[in-house]
């Protein structure tokens, strides 16, 4: 992994700690194990105020109460594998982002989602990363806007550095 997407994945898992599950007290870090997503786990865990636990998403065998989803669109099955994990979570969930994109039509999403609070974020905007809360609407899922996080000059150059040298 490059130096710009370390960088890259720091800056998203110290969003995700602030904006996204910055009000929960304890967390797990649920998290695939590729690069990016152990990257953006230890970014949650040392920016986040949270009491820690990890688990890999393959190894993930325990109910909790909150919990934030680190998963990779990489990897097959992601909205199957995101559910199986919901499954196991009692009533937090944050996403992140591409879990949401890839949860809608899977089969038991509705059941697996409801009662429970559901977070992502998504830089929508440039400059800015928009907060959502999630809900299930006539068979599908819809997001409303709770807030919104505006980049830094520094943060916006980490992005851009990433972006140029991914493409």
């Amino acid at each position: 992994m490059r130096g710009s997407e370390v960088a890259y994945r720091a800056l998203l898992g110290k969003i995700y700690a602030e904006g996204l599950v910055g009000d929960v007290g304890e967390l797990a870090v649920v998290y695939d194990k590729t690069p990016s997503c152990v990257a953006m786990a230890a970014a949650v865990g040392a920016s986040s105020r949270a009491r820690v636990e990890f688990y890999a998403s393959d190894e993930f065998d325990v109910d909790v109460d909150n919990a934030l989803l680190l998963m990779s669109p990489h990897l097959e099955g992601l909205g199957r594998r995101a559910v199986a994990v919901l499954r196991r979570v009692r009533k937090f969930a944050a996403l992140h982002t591409p879990i949401f994109y890839y949860l809608d039509g899977v089969e038991g999403v509705e059941e697996v989602l409801a009662g429970k609070e559901v977070r992502f974020a998504v830089r929508e905007t440039p400059g800015e990363i928009t907060f959502y809360r999630v809900y299930v609407e006539g068979g599908s899922l819809k997001a409303v806007a709770y807030g919104v996080r505006k980049l830094t000059a520094e943060e916006l150059k980490i992005v851009r550095r990433y972006e140029a040298e991914k493409e």
